[in-house]
């Protein structure tokens, strides 16, 4: 057996040195051949370092201009090394939020796509936004799942899972691949797919050749793909070619305590991870993307009645890609060894074109729906196919609805994988709680993993209580830092303050190098008034992470919440420098800057958060409450009204479009709009008052003075209510019942309500 589990993380295999690509490493020394024809394949090109500027395609017109996000990219030096300068045009014409970052790496080939990589401080790796396309003569467009106003910026990190399919392994410290979502890399990686990923750790095949070790020693002492079972060896190729869709399904599951790079040719994939797919019949049976070749292929009666003779290597020598007019005449040549006599017969019947070209027709090259600027051989084979209408917009998960169906296996499967796989990102939520309830109990976990998701699924469903008691099992099991982070996070939803800090200080002592933790400490320090310690956790997980936007954001916020505007407006506006391309930050320096009156900037950030985000009604009711302090009633009206199409149910937005309404006159409207706030909220004491004035303003003083009453019994504090009904009572003769209402305004910390109290009370 090869080694697996967190144990084999760190590899025996790296005594080669860098990726096999390289033509003087050990394996060319015995193997010139192929490691000199390797050398020009795809995989071998998949990662390297970025060429010298010189080598870098330029950017037609200087500059690429994204309408969605209004950005425009340019190439340029930084650091002494080619970049990546990112631009917008800011609210009064000038050049803003410039940023830049050096392409450090690159990932991709050439054949289909090159895109960068930028090294951050910390040691992340974060996937830039423009890529190179070769086709029509190359071009510069958005990366894949870019093209979107929200897209990710110079901020997608490239985790584990990125690198595990696009490069060799990694020299990382044993056990500590544990996480998909690694994000923290070594100073120096393999450049390309090396030999190891297809035939395993070579450092005792090396030492067996070197000493001379008889010729069956030395095979045994390395995997070969060819030797293999026909489902071992294509396995190799599925470990990065299967995909069964790149939008979230999932699809796919890593075993629980295997790491990342712990993955060894010829061992069964299902040990590794195992396979999800969309529900037979639910509108995805003939989804084409860009990582679906060997999925595609299952598809075909040809791989089908092979009955597993047909594998990636009876078309495609791992070793050797042919390209152009070479690679056709031998892809024909694969069909006919198969084909031959059919086609034969065919052609002198003239039911056949005497082409050499079997691939173009019955494997038509198409665009994939997840990266529309390449074009990528479809591996259904058919014998007529017929390609469904191609879409112009790039589908990904931020423009495409989430799958709500069930989740199937897609070969070997597990029925506790599979109830996880239900509930993991809500496709089946409901089902696979149920699911997993019963694989949990049937046979209770020696693993934390499963508790865990079992903790999310009633979370995600409102059930925190037992969220918290699955999300201990998980801690206790499997002591991780997320899984008390989790938990931490549970108590806080819940409300348990206190248990919820101790779960959260557990898991910053498990990783204190973790930013997300000091980031949800200051959320629960907020919440609790705290904002002094919220502000210091914030500043201490900015030191960890110092590109996190996120915690820019937030020490915007809190800043503000401590009347610390001008550090507020640095934070907010440096949130924006670095990712122009999210809408919170927009909203809260539209908010700052409306509050001190500069609504021609505000407008321009509120705009930029509704271009981003237009379905908040959240932002369209904060912007129309900066549209009435410009006295724009009728622009604040829209707002307010969108705000309410989206969320009919928001009271803040139906109370202030009653306010607005009964500012503009129309006081039988404000009560219909203050009544509908009340019944989605019925203990607001400021829509009561509200209501009141609006009665008040019909004439239906009666009505005005039991709303008053109903808004003093919700909040006793509401001093202008008491002064409002104290008048209210005076002009209906009844005076002597104004008294107290006049006491306690007397009592407002606002001068101009105690003046009013003391004028009447005369």
């Amino acid at each position: 057996m090869y080694p697996r589990g967190p144990s084999a993380a760190g590899l025996t295999l790296l005594t080669l040195g860098l990726a096999c690509a390289q033509t003087d490493t050990p394996c060319a020394a015995c193997h010139p051949r192929i490691a000199e024809t390797y050398a020009r394949t795809g995989m071998a090109r998949s990662f390297g370092m970025a060429p010298a500027a010189a080598a870098i395609p330029p950017i037609e017109g200087g500059a690429f201009r994204h309408v969605p996000s209004q950005e425009f990219f340019a190439l340029s030096a930084y650091q002494g090394k080619p970049a990546l300068k990112r631009y917008q045009t800011g609210f009064d014409g000038a050049l803003t939020n410039v940023l830049e970052a050096t392409l450090d790496y690159r990932i991709g080939s050439g054949n289909h796509a090159i895109s960068y990589l930028h090294r951050t401080a910390a040691g992340e790796l974060v996937e830039l936004p423009l890529t190179w396309y070769p086709e029509n003569g190359g071009y510069w467009a958005m990366s894949p799942g870019f093209d979107r106003p929200d897209h990710n910026g110079f901020g997608r990190k490239v985790t584990y899972r990125c690198m595990f399919c696009h490069n060799a392994y990694p020299a990382l410290e044993a056990g500590s691949d544990g996480e998909e979502a690694g994000t923290r890399f070594p100073a120096r990686l393999p450049e390309g797919i090396d030999c190891q990923r297809c035939h395993g750790p070579g450092r005792e095949h090396v030492a067996a050749a070197e000493r001379g070790a008889a010729p069956e020693t030395i095979r045994r002492a390395i995997v070969n793909p060819a030797r293999l079972a026909p489902a071992r060896q294509t396995e190799v190729c599925l470990q990065c070619h299967l995909e069964t869709t790149s939008l979230s399904l999932p699809g796919e599951l890593m075993r629980y305590g295997r790491g990342v790079f712990s993955y060894r040719p010829g061992e069964p994939l299902e040990d590794y991870q195992l396979y999800f797919d969309h529900a037979p019949g639910a509108d995805h049976d003939d989804k084409f993307e860009l990582v679906s070749a060997p999925y595609r292929l299952s598809k075909s009666a040809c791989f089908r009645l092979s009955k597993g003779a047909l594998t990636c290597t009876t078309c495609h020598n791992p070793h050797d890609i042919p390209r152009g007019q070479a690679a056709v005449a031998y892809y024909a040549q694969v069909c006919r060894s198969c084909h031959q006599d059919a086609v034969a017969k065919s052609i002198a019947a003239g039911k056949h074109p005497a082409a050499e070209d079997c691939a173009s027709c019955h494997m038509p090259k198409r665009h994939p729906a997840d990266a529309i600027h390449t074009t990528i051989t479809d591996h259904y084979i058919r014998r007529r196919p017929e390609a469904p209408p191609e879409s112009p917009v790039e589908r990904h998960d931020g423009n495409t609805p989430p799958y709500r169906g069930e989740v199937v296996a897609y070969g070997p499967g597990n029925e506790l994988y599979l109830a996880v796989a239900q509930v993991r990102n809500h496709a089946n939520l409901a089902d696979g709680l149920r699911r997993l309830e019963a694989a949990i109990a049937k046979a209770p976990p020696r693993r934390g993993e499963p508790y865990a998701a079992l903790g999310d699924a009633y979370r995600d469903t409102g059930r925190l209580e037992l969220a918290i008691a699955a999300y201990q099992k998980a801690g206790g099991l499997t002591p991780t830092w997320r899984n008390f982070f989790a938990l931490g996070t549970a108590f806080y939803s819940s409300g348990q303050w206190d248990r919820a800090q101790a779960a959260l200080d557990r898991a910053r002592a498990l990783a204190p190098a973790e930013p997300a933790i000091p980031g949800a400490l200051a959320a629960l320090y907020a919440r609790q008034e705290r904002l002094p310690d919220a502000l210091s956790t914030l500043r201490a997980a900015l030191a960890l992470d110092p590109d996190s936007v996120d915690t820019l954001n937030n020490l915007g916020a809190i800043s503000l919440r401590l009347d610390r505007a001008g550090e507020a407006e640095g934070y907010l506006r440096e949130t924006i420098r670095r990712r122009p391309e999210i809408a919170p930050p927009h909203l809260n320096l539209a908010d700052l800057l409306a509050r001190r009156g500069d609504f021609a900037e505000a407008g321009y950030h509120f705009e930029a958060a509704l271009r981003i985000d237009a379905s908040s009604a959240a932002t369209h009711t904060a912007y129309a409450a900066a549209l009435v302090s410009m006295g724009a009633l009728p622009a604040a009206r829209a707002q307010y009204e969108e705000a309410l199409r989206l969320d009919p149910g928001a009271p803040e937005a139906r109370n202030n479009l009653g306010s607005l309404l009964l500012q503009s006159g129309d006081a039988a409207g404000a009560i219909r709009e203050f009544r509908l706030a009340l019944a989605a909220h019925p203990e607001d004491a400021a829509t009561d008052y509200n209501l009141a004035l609006a009665q008040a303003r019909l004439g239906n003083p009666g009505e005005a003075e039991a709303s008053l009453r109903r808004a003093i019994e919700l909040a006793p504090d509401l001093f202008e209510a008491h002064l409002t009904l104290a008048r209210l009572l005076i002009a209906r003769h009844r005076a002597d019942l104004a008294a107290p209402y006049l006491r306690k305004a007397a009592e407002s910390p606002d001068p101009r309500i105690r003046k009013a109290a003391q004028d009447l009370a005369r």
